[in-house]
């Protein structure tokens, strides 16, 4: 099978230098290329990163391309950034992978198998690798009740507990530290990753995101990433835990890239009859089940298009062309 597949090393330097750690994730990524059968490519992005980190890495590991965004950026931006970049470069890939920094992909074939299963399986919007720590399948999921109130080892039990990958249900969420999108959700949404967020919450729309294209979010049942938490640290540039401490009402929902409130764009009267729902493992912003089908496919053409122009940054709000990048 022919194929083509764009992996993004998402990295941040504001808080910590961990130009010495990196290469320990990256032989991992360099290590998926001896099983993969097509064009792989990888791009180092970078934000405000230490004066010597990039160069030191490309030295280390020179078949990797690499982009230093030098402006304060969400990492929802510059991995969209990274990924328009390379398309711009090499074309379109078949999916883009999103590797936190602190995502240790174990498994030397996991790549080649992940894209293998979305190219058969074109229900597949967004794929994620299992999670083995800071997963939030429990909680955001909702599931694992038994010994504990948060149970993730059960949680993960009752996901694959009939031997196939775990479709997530609308609505329901988790975190994705290695997570694989289609090049159909690009193509419609002209980005990956929804960039309105400064800080958390991004995966609470995941599903809405992939089921208003007619699509999935998928998690793999066969390969799960190691996870060392806070390698570079959550969300540096914009300070979550400031935030949540002066705005308690709303805790870190509320805090978007632009500074507005992301509110309005989930609690309008529209947006709820077409079937939005944001933070539902909170109970922030619950959606209307009957605007989805049994396939947890939506049954409208209004919400793809809602989502594309509010929960993905308008160019009058941020122009991804004025990004302080370099490419090395």
């Amino acid at each position: 099978m022919s194929k083509k597949s764009l992996l993004v090393y998402n990295i941040c330097g504001i808080k910590k230098d961990n130009t010495d750690i990196y290469p320990f994730f990256m032989n991992a990524i360099r290590n998926q290329y001896k099983n993969f059968n097509g064009e792989l490519r990888t791009i180092v992005s970078g934000c405000r990163m230490r004066k010597n980190t990039m160069s030191t890495l490309k030295k280390q590991f020179p078949e990797f391309d690499y982009i230093h965004v030098s402006d304060n950026l969400t990492v929802n931006i510059t991995f969209n950034n990274a990924i328009l970049k390379s398309v711009q470069k090499y074309g379109e890939f078949d999916n883009y992978t999103y590797i936190a920094a602190d995502a240790l992909i174990e498994q030397d074939n996991a790549i080649e198998e992940m894209t293998n299963n979305m190219l058969n399986n074109k229900n597949i919007g967004m794929y994620s690798a299992q999670i083995d720590q800071d997963n939030c399948y429990a909680y955001g999921l909702k599931l694992g009740g038994g010994r504990h109130i948060i149970d993730d080892e059960r949680a993960r039990y009752e996901m694959f507990k009939d031997g196939n990958d775990y479709i997530v249900p609308v609505g329901r969420a988790c975190a994705a530290h290695v997570n694989m999108y289609s090049n159909d959700l690009f193509k419609f949404y002209a980005r990956c990753c929804p960039d309105i967020f400064a800080s958390y919450c991004t995966e609470s729309i995941f599903t809405f995101v992939v089921s208003a294209i007619q699509k999935h979010w998928v998690i793999c049942k066969d390969y799960c990433i190691k996870h060392y938490p806070s390698l570079d640290g959550p969300s540096c540039g914009f300070d979550p835990e400031k935030y949540k401490i002066e705005n308690p009402k709303t805790g870190a929902y509320d805090h978007s890239f632009t500074g507005e409130s992301i509110m309005p764009i989930f609690e309008n009267e529209y947006a709820r009859s077409i079937g939005i729902g944001y933070e539902e493992c909170a109970g922030i912003v619950m959606h209307d089940p009957s605007q989805f089908d049994s396939n947890n496919f939506c049954i409208n053409s209004e919400l793809k298009e809602y989502i594309k122009n509010n929960l993905y940054l308008a160019k009058n709000k941020f122009n991804y062309n004025n990004i302080a990048c370099e490419i090395l």
